[in-house]
């Protein structure tokens, strides 16, 4: 297996900061976010881990790899640049990973994670679960509030089955959210193409699934531990005060 960690984006619900500093890379209790991330990938024992950012930010993505290398923490790292500069020539989640299954050659069973998650339980739930049957796999969160859902991937699931999802929908069907932990059986892979030759929306992962729902089978698996999406200064905010108090 190897992984796929998402940092394309521009993060304008979080600027000024993020004009300078990519999402990912902001700190939390000392470390980076991504930091984070790459502890919870290295745990299920990954290790070709591909990161994928925009041109903007990939000085300050070759510097953190090359940190982690030094260190002795980074592993097998590789880093995919996207060919775009600001947000209006962003490609879309979708369209990004495709570009970058298609830049790394990705040909094993494949891990995506958003980078800018930050949570607190463990991967090898959710992998334990993609390894018996071998469908696509979403990590998923019980919000408790339809209110709060509504910023999200809203899924319908029954005994692990996704049986609905709608993307950021105003009257959510239920308070079941995607993390943005997804898993993809090898084979399964060319579907991301498929979805971006077909003209569909390239953004949001949401509208892929939702897609992919009609012929295939999606499982998913709900986490009952912390897991916060750091979309805005509010939630960063709170993490982030959340992180230093425990220091």
């Amino acid at each position: 297996m190897e992984a796929l960690v998402l940092c394309g984006g521009f993060a304008t619900r979080l600027e000024p900061i993020t004009l300078f500093v990519p999402k990912p890379l902001l700190p939390i209790g000392g470390r980076p976010i991504i930091d984070y991330t790459l502890d919870k990938i290295h745990e299920i024992g990954v290790e070709k881990i591909i990161f994928s950012t925009n041109l903007k930010f990939a000085d300050q993505f070759e510097y953190w790899i090359e940190h982690k290398k030094n260190s002795g923490a980074g592993g097998n790292i590789h880093l995919i640049v996207e060919p775009t500069m600001h947000d209006g020539e962003k490609l879309g989640a979708i369209k990004g990973i495709n570009y970058t299954i298609e830049k790394a050659a990705i040909e094993d069973d494949l891990l995506i994670v958003a980078g800018d998650n930050f949570y607190n339980f463990k991967l090898k739930k959710v992998l334990d679960h993609f390894n018996k049957g071998r469908k696509p796999t979403v990590a998923l969160y019980d919000l408790k509030s339809k209110k709060d859902a509504k910023r999200f991937g809203v899924v319908s699931v029954k005994d692990n089955i996704l049986t609905g999802f709608e993307e950021k929908p105003e009257r959510p069907k239920s308070t079941v959210v995607s993390t943005g932990i997804y898993l993809f059986p090898r084979e399964m892979l060319g579907k991301f193409s498929e979805y971006v030759k077909d003209g569909n929306n390239p953004d949001a992962p949401g509208y892929f699934l939702q897609w992919l729902i009609k012929n295939d089978e999606i499982h998913g698996v709900i986490y009952d531990e912390n897991w916060f999406d750091i979309g805005t200064i509010d939630t960063y905010k709170k993490v982030f005060d959340q992180y230093m108090k425990k220091g």
